[in-house]
């Protein structure tokens, strides 16, 4: 079944990357992308088919795609297109990320370069685990957040569904942070965060917008 990558950017070619140092990873065929610009030639090497439906009729059948897409509602709806074309999801993980046994990773997950998640842990479809970040033992993550690199999310932690924990960020044991929440670079999440709330970290002082 022929693999394609959604988003001919930076992430894609990312992905692309780690794709290359999975052991039995399927063939990448080439990518797709809504912007117009992006439409035919070649990006990274590999075929660039044009948006999705473009692809899905010069593919003619049934694919895997991986959504390399950064930003978490963009990701939700484009997953949804290319379920809706029958595509399956598949997940890159990097040959040095590390997943406990009992863990449990949902489907097109992104796990970086030593990227863990630990004991008890689950990462729910869709979402990113940049590197070297951290999903404690017992955290739940829901669908399409992202772990931005060197983030860290604590034991027993609950993050919601498209919450963007940014850069070098941490959540301490057992605080939970809301759906669609954004969680600045560096900040430190000390009590709960309510869905859609934006925790900024600034000079001296840390505040809920």
């Amino acid at each position: 079944m022929k693999l394609i990558i959604i988003g001919a950017g930076g992430f894609g070619a990312e992905a692309a990357w780690i794709l290359s140092r999975m052991a039995d990873a399927p063939r990448l065929a080439g990518f797709c992308d809504d912007d117009p610009t992006k439409a035919g030639g070649v990006f990274n090497g590999f075929p660039l088919f044009g948006n999705l439906e473009a692809a899905a009729e010069k593919i003619n059948g049934p694919a895997r795609y991986f959504c390399a897409v950064g930003n978490n509602g963009a990701r939700k709806k484009i997953a949804a297109r290319a379920d809706a074309l029958g595509w399956k999801p598949f997940s890159i993980i990097d040959p040095t990320a590390v997943a406990a046994p009992d863990a449990m990773l949902g489907k097109g997950v992104f796990l970086g370069t030593h990227a863990v998640v630990s004991c008890g842990a689950s990462v729910g479809d869709h979402t990113l685990v940049n590197h070297n970040a951290v999903v404690g033992h017992n955290a739940r993550v829901g669908e399409f957040a992202h772990i931005c690199p060197g983030a860290k999310i604590s034991g027993f932690c609950h993050v919601g569904e498209g919450a963007f924990i940014a850069t070098n960020a941490v959540v301490i044991p057992s605080c939970n942070v809301g759906e669609w929440a954004l969680v600045g670079a560096g900040a430190v999440v000390l009590r709960d965060l309510p869905a859609r709330a934006r925790l900024i970290p600034t000079p001296g002082r840390v505040f809920v917008e």
